[in-house]
C-alpha cells in the first residue's frame, strides 16, 4: 500500500512529540534525584556532628600511669583511648573470675544448671574459704548453697571458696572447668591468656588441690585480652552489671562489702579505708584482683554521658592506686565530653 506524503508528515510529527515528552520526563526524574540532599556520610563535606560521632572521644595524651599495664576503650566501637603495655601476659589475680562468671552464666543460659540448684561444699572449697588472708565468705560443709548465693559471693566479694564450689557444681572438678576456660579463651581470640585455676590465686596457695600446670603457675592475661573478655561478658550477659554494682551482700548472717570501692554507694567505705573519695558516678563494674605476684588490679566499667567505657589496670603497687588511676582516665574522657 502506498502512503501519502501528508500521512507520513503527520506520523513523523507525532513520533517527534512522543520522543520529546519522554525526554522531558526522564530529564525531570534525573533532576529530582540530583537535587535531593546527599547522605551526610558520603558527601564531600559531611555534617560535622556526624563526623565527630565516629572520632570521639579522642585518644588521651599527656597521661602517665604507674600501673604495669593499662587500657581504656570506648565500648561502643572498640576505639582505644589509652594503652600501656597491652600485649604482655601478666598475672591478673581475681580478674580471672570474669571468665569463671562467663562459663557459669553460659551453663545457666543453656539449662545445664539453674540459679536455684543447690551445691554441696567439697573439702577443697571449704579449705580455701577458711584460708586466712584470702577474699572469701566462710562456707559450711553442713549446709547446701544455691548457685545464686555462690555466684553473688564470687562476683561481689570475690570469694575464692565460692568460686571453686561453683566450678565443681558446673563441670564436676575445677580441672575440667579450667579446660573450658581455656577453650573459651581460644574461641574469643585471647592470644595472651592461660588459666590454671578458677580463682586467680597462684597455684602455690592451693597446696595439694592445684590440678593444672605447675605449683608456681598462675592465671595470666594481657590487658587487651582482659578488656576483650570484659566487653564480651557484658554484651552477652548485661545483667552481670546489676550484680557487679551491688554494694554489699549478706551471707550466713554476715555482711560483706563489694571489693570495688569506686561504686558511688561505697564512698563512705573508701573514706574509711583510705581517707579518699574513690567513688565515681556511672561506675557499675566490674572486677578487682590482688595477689602478691599480680599486684593490685581492676577492670572498670562506666557510663559517661551516653557512652560506655571499659578500663583495665594491672599491677598497681597499692590498693587505692588502681582506683585513682582508673579515675584519672575517666576524668580525662569526661573533660573531653563536657568541652
Amino acid at each position: 500500500m502506498k502512503l501519502s506524503k501528508q500521512f507520513i508528515f503527520f506520523l513523523s510529527l507525532f513520533l517527534i512529540l512522543i520522543s520529546g515528552f519522554y525526554f522531558i520526563k526522564q530529564n525531570n526524574q534525573s533532576m529530582a534525584v540530583d537535587s535531593s540532599p546527599p547522605h551526610p556520610l558520603i558527601n564531600n563535606t559531611p555534617l560535622l556532628k556526624d563526623r565527630e560521632i565516629f572520632a570521639f572521644p579522642k585518644p588521651l595524651s599527656n597521661i602517665e600511669l604507674q600501673a604495669e599495664a593499662a587500657l581504656l576503650i570506648n565500648a561502643e566501637n572498640g576505639d582505644i583511648l589509652y594503652e600501656k603495655n597491652t600485649e604482655e601476659a601478666l598475672p591478673i589475680a581475681s580478674m580471672s573470675k570474669m571468665m569463671t562468671e562467663l562459663i557459669v552464666l553460659e551453663a545457666i543460659d543453656e539449662g545445664r544448671v539453674s540459679w536455684d540448684d543447690t551445691v554441696t561444699v567439697s573439702d577443697y572449697a571449704f579449705t580455701i574459704s577458711h584460708q586466712p588472708g584470702f577474699a572469701s565468705v566462710l562456707l559450711n560443709q553442713e549446709k547446701n548453697y544455691t548457685i545464686r548465693e555462690l555466684f553473688l559471693a564470687m562476683a561481689i566479694r570475690s570469694a575464692n571458696g565460692a568460686t571453686i564450689a561453683l566450678a565443681e557444681a558446673v563441670h564436676g572438678t575445677e580441672k575440667d572447668f579450667v579446660e573450658k576456660m581455656n577453650e573459651k579463651a581460644q574461641q574469643l581470640g585471647l592470644q595472651n591468656s592461660y588459666f590454671v585455676n578458677t580463682t586467680g590465686l597462684g597455684n602455690e596457695y592451693l597446696g595439694e588441690y592445684y590440678s593444672v600446670g605447675s605449683p608456681n603457675d598462675s592465671n595470666i592475661m594481657s590487658a587487651r585480652d582482659v578488656t576483650t573478655l570484659a566487653a564480651y561478658l557484658i554484651n552477652q550477659f548485661p545483667n552481670i552489671l546489676d550484680i557487679a554494682k551491688t554494694p554489699q551482700i549478706d551471707f550466713q548472717q554476715e555482711t560483706y562489702i563489694n571489693t570495688n570501692l569506686m561504686l558511688p554507694d561505697l564512698v563512705g567505705k573508701s573514706m574509711e579505708y583510705f581517707g579518699l573519695d574513690l567513688s565515681y558516678e556511672g561506675i557499675d563494674g566490674l572486677k578487682t584482683g590482688f595477689t602478691d605476684e599480680a599486684g593490685y588490679c581492676f577492670t572498670g566499667t562506666v557510663e559517661i554521658g551516653d557512652m560506655r567505657f571499659i578500663s583495665v589496670i594491672i599491677g598497681s603497687n597499692n590498693s587505692e592506686d588502681r582506683f585513682i588511676e582508673t579515675k584519672q582516665l575517666y576524668e580525662a574522657i569526661k573533660e573531653q565530653i563536657n568541652n
